[in-house]
């Protein structure tokens, strides 16, 4: 948001205000009348609406001189809104006559005196001006089309007017340029490999038609893109095969690729780039050995490429970068008169709040995203877009770019002196991780032990929130699940986890704080087996990671040995088996089901029609939780069956975290009835006391799980 000192004169401040050059000329800025006095951009105090300016009016307002040159624009710009039924207003004064509000959000402590100025692209409508009028408001943007004039030096000038069905009608590359050419010139934390990168195994030479399928030499360098889209139901005739591999290098015909391929190959040409990446034409896809190969690659493939383009608002190939754009959905025209009585056009959009890129990543925003930018719910994607240095995303109203320094879209541009950064905005959502600035900031110091790998832990570190913000999303290949995130740790492992080993979504340094972790909201056991019981990979649906603590010395558990057994060659890819083996203190217990309330969890009682499930120790019932209800359907676990508690030592207040085993079925990498083999089935919060009282004279023992 502008104040006064992003100016760097008087005369500056006043044309961004409306006001001639040469006004009070002569006089500060903080006695500047015209600004001061301003009801609506001044730093008046409205304690009604705090952390707001707002600017009200009726039909018969009159110009005031208590309303600045900007503010009584934006003023004609409502009313025009109004008479062209664009804005409704529905509020009506004592006198029966319409009024209506504008309001924008202040970013800036009032205390600081600075003047706050209204965004164009940050603009709230209501009808009437109350905090409950503000809380259901609408959102709306001011810009001007390319190669129209703009009566304030700070209006937005969209890259296209995206006023017909198609984005790709009049699209205009040049803000994409633009920021291209920004992040490069001006972004040391985007900067990548040292020169020009080595070309992955196979890329598309987009050249000249036919576009081909190229294997450059070892070594061979270029800069090139990547693709990240939606591949959807059906299969292009172009997918690379082990039949068509050697036809694809020697020319794709151009009808044989979907709508996205056609559109990405023609940005990549008009953005002066030779070579593009598409995962189903440069990966074998009937190959195992070929897939095993490149997925391992991915980290690097996504980190050299120069740009990645996104297809975000596509559900499938065919869906195309551009899209169409409904009627409702495309900008309005209008015409408005200025400070100067010229007559000027402007574009205005509504319902702001559903277009933008949604922060965070984890489960919120999860209809919004599925509805509007599809991409962003597909788990390949998370990867792909962490590990991508800049992003070039096509949605159905505008182009949007991201890198390690930059959230920008048309509206939001980003750059340039009076274009200005939305409050909610941060590069890459640095509330999850941004492995190129956030975690090389990051500490390389490894914990020295548990307690202090908990610390970290609890504090969310990029892994935690990755993991998190991952199972939330949805992969089409179950078997997916570690490959898709394995460039991500790939990254930890060599920023923040120097020398630490990865075991099937877990790490040795902290793996009793990581075996820690529960499932929320829908979750399944995949159709196939694709990790050990005790590590999140076992199951579908979203997880939340360890937020426990350990009290002082853990004499109740500790990790004696912990490996895996790849199925292929990345170190972060998919397991064949895994096994645990823990020192600690167990129970034994009966599983029950029958309504419950544990006064010990906080947790609201819930209605008697509702079963819970209940371990019995010794008579006590404690309520657990089960990491999949599949588990009660498939026989996995049994009401009456013998379960056991394992006591970890780490706790949240006053519960402490236990893993809920029951006897492993499998053989696995255990001897068939070995009593010491367990498998995890869930968990539960147990008071201290309560575990105390159990645990009391029991030795520790030897417990592995699969």
């Amino acid at each position: 948001m502008a104040n006064i000192d992003d100016f760097s004169s008087l005369n500056e401040l006043n044309s961004v205000l409306g006001i001639p050059d040469g006004t009070a000329s002569s006089i500060p800025f903080h006695l500047n009348e015209k600004v001061l006095t301003c009801v609506a951009c001044s730093t008046l105090e409205d304690e009604s609406l705090p952390g707001y300016r707002s600017l009200q009016f009726k039909k018969s307002r009159k110009s005031s001189p208590e309303i600045c040159t900007r503010c009584e624009f934006l003023a004609k710009v409502a009313e025009t809104c109004v008479e062209q039924g664009i804005l409704q207003c529905v509020s009506f004064d004592l006198n029966g006559e319409p009024y209506h509000t504008i309001f924008w959000e202040v970013e800036n402590d009032n205390s600081t005196g600075s003047l706050v100025l209204p965004r164009w692209s940050n603009l709230l409508w209501a009808s009437g001006s109350s905090q409950s009028d503000l809380e259901s408001a609408k959102s709306f943007e001011i810009s001007c089309a390319p190669g129209k004039p703009s009566p304030f030096p700070d209006i937005p000038i969209r890259g296209s007017k995206r006023t017909s069905a198609s984005m790709a009608d009049g699209m205009n590359l040049a803000k994409a340029r633009a920021w291209l050419r920004a992040c490069e010139e001006s972004h040391p934390n985007c900067a990548g490999v040292h020169g020009v990168p080595n070309l992955p195994a196979r890329v598309l030479d987009v050249r000249k038609p036919p576009v081909r399928l190229y294997e450059p030499s070892p070594c061979e360098s270029a800069s090139y893109l990547c693709l990240s889209h939606c591949w959807g139901e059906t299969r292009p005739a172009c997918l690379t095969t082990t039949e068509t591999l050697e036809a694809n290098r020697r020319g794709i015909a151009w009808d044989d690729m979907p709508a996205t391929f056609q559109h990405a190959i023609d940005v990549t040409r008009r953005l002066g780039f030779d070579y593009l990446w598409i995962d189903s034409l440069c990966i074998l896809q009937d190959s195992e050995e070929d897939w095993q190969e490149q997925s391992s690659e991915m980290v690097n493939i996504y980190e050299n490429s120069h740009l990645t383009l996104c297809a975000t608002a596509s559900h499938d190939d065919h869906g195309g970068l551009f899209g169409e754009i409904s009627s409702e959905r495309r900008p309005h025209e209008i015409t408005v008169e200025g400070p100067d009585g010229q007559l000027f056009e402007l574009l205005l959009r509504t319902k702001l709040s559903d277009r933008h890129l949604p922060l965070p990543w984890g489960v919120d925003h999860h209809e919004n995203r599925k509805k509007y930018f599809p991409l962003l719910t597909r788990a390949w994607v998370f990867q792909e877009r962490l590990l991508s240095r800049r992003l070039l995303h096509f949605t159905k109203e505008e182009l949007l770019f991201e890198c390690a320094e930059l959230l920008a879209c048309e509206c939001y541009p980003g750059i340039g002196r009076h274009e200005y950064r939305p409050k909610h905005s941060e590069p890459l959502d640095k509330r999850i991780v941004s492995l190129s600035q956030a975690a090389l900031r990051a500490s390389k110091k490894m914990p020295e032990n548990l307690e202090e790998a908990a610390a970290l832990e609890i504090d969310e570190t990029p892994w935690v929130r990755a993991v998190e913000c991952f199972t939330a999303l949805s992969l089409t290949f179950p078997r997916d699940k570690l490959p898709a995130l394995s460039g991500v740790a790939k990254q930890i492992q060599k920023r923040m986890r120097p020398g630490d080993e990865y075991l099937a979504g877990l790490w040795r340094s902290t793996l009793l704080a990581d075996l820690c972790w529960w499932s929320v909201g829908f979750k399944q056991v995949p159709q196939r087996w694709r990790g050990p019981s005790w590590s999140w990979v076992s199951i579908d649906g979203p997880i939340v990671m360890n937020k426990f603590r350990q009290r002082g010395m853990n004499d109740f558990c500790n990790v004696l040995d912990a490996s895996v057994c790849l199925a292929g060659p990345d170190a972060m890819g998919e397991v064949k088996s895994g096994q645990v083996v823990l020192s600690g203190t167990i129970c034994a217990g009966r599983m029950k089901r029958e309504p419950h309330v544990d006064h010990k969890i906080l947790r609201r009682p819930r209605s008697g029609a509702r079963q819970d499930i209940l371990l019995v120790v010794n008579g006590e019932e404690r309520l657990i939780f089960v990491d999949c209800l599949d588990y009660l359907d498939d026989g996995t676990v049994t009401v009456g069956q013998e379960i056991f508690c394992l006591r970890t030592g780490l706790y949240h207040d006053a519960d402490e975290f236990c893993l809920i085993l029951k006897q492993a079925a499998r053989v696995g990498t255990c001897i068939p009835n070995e009593e010491s083999c367990y498998e995890r089935v869930g968990y539960m919060m147990g008071h201290f006391e309560d575990l105390d009282r159990w645990c009391e004279g029991k030795a520790m023992s030897l417990i592995k799980i699969i």
